[in-house]
């Protein structure tokens, strides 16, 4: 009941809070109630509480990962305002790169541990297989277009960095219930087509990115479910019919 009850509390109401805050803030400042320069010194306390709501709000590990980030940047620049240490953000963008390139290694741990059980997941591609069951892109500066047909899809690993790929699953039949597409997607795009009744389940990490979603799943529910992880930075997915 209480999480009913809490359900609106999301970090997008959290977000629309602070933007009516500042509004006042600005607005007091106009009628001289209150100077907004000695209020809005202090505003990184927002990342603090932006993330905070992100980390409760968030079902997955690298959901929570992003609000801890904002949490930590907003804390450092807190106390760098109240003259306790010496931080400059811009000196830290590189630890950007560094996360970006953990990610990648979970992806692929991921995948290595998903081969060695037995999970609707399957990677091994067995003997006299299509070839198309497992997809495995890169889309390197450059475009990615691909037509799968496989009777027995399992899923797929898709990058593109300044590019994009387009994938095609409409006239694919996924083995077993589930699939698994992981994708690392950073300043370029995914447009995925996937049959009528596929249930999408979204479970990426999007920075300054997201994913739109435009299917027709199963109306009981009870259809295939694919399942797309990964991080966006700065694109986007668009899954269709």
């Amino acid at each position: 009941m209480e999480n009913k009850n809490l359900s609106f509390l999301s970090s997008q109401f959290i977000f629309g809070l602070m933007i009516i805050g500042v509004g006042l803030v600005f607005m007091l400042d106009n009628l001289q109630v209150i100077d907004a320069g000695t209020v809005l010194y202090f505003w990184p306390a927002l990342l603090i509480v932006f993330g905070i709501s992100k980390v409760a709000q968030s079902s997955n590990r690298s959901g929570q990962i992003f609000g801890w980030i904002f949490v930590a940047v907003g804390a450092l620049m807190m106390l760098d305002r109240m003259d306790v240490i010496d931080f400059r953000i811009w000196d830290w963008w590189p630890v950007v790169l560094i996360v970006i390139g953990i990610n990648f290694l979970r992806g692929s741990r991921s995948r290595t541990q998903l081969k060695a059980e037995t999970s609707p997941y399957q990677t091994a591609s067995p003997a006299g297989d299509d070839g198309n069951a497992y997809i495995r892109n890169t889309a390197l500066m450059s475009g990615v277009k691909r037509i799968i047909t496989s009777k027995e899809f399992r899923g797929g690993e898709l990058s593109a960095l300044m590019g994009g790929c387009e994938i095609d699953l409409r006239d694919a039949e996924m083995k077993g219930n589930q699939a698994l597409i992981d994708v690392n997607i950073i300043m370029g795009g995914l447009e995925l087509r996937v049959p009528v009744g596929w249930n999408v389940v979204v479970e990426t990490t999007p920075i300054m990115g997201g994913v739109e979603d435009r299917t027709y799943p199963s109306k009981d529910g009870t259809g295939k479910r694919l399942v797309l992880t990964g991080t966006i930075i700065m694109g986007g997915i668009e899954v269709k019919n």
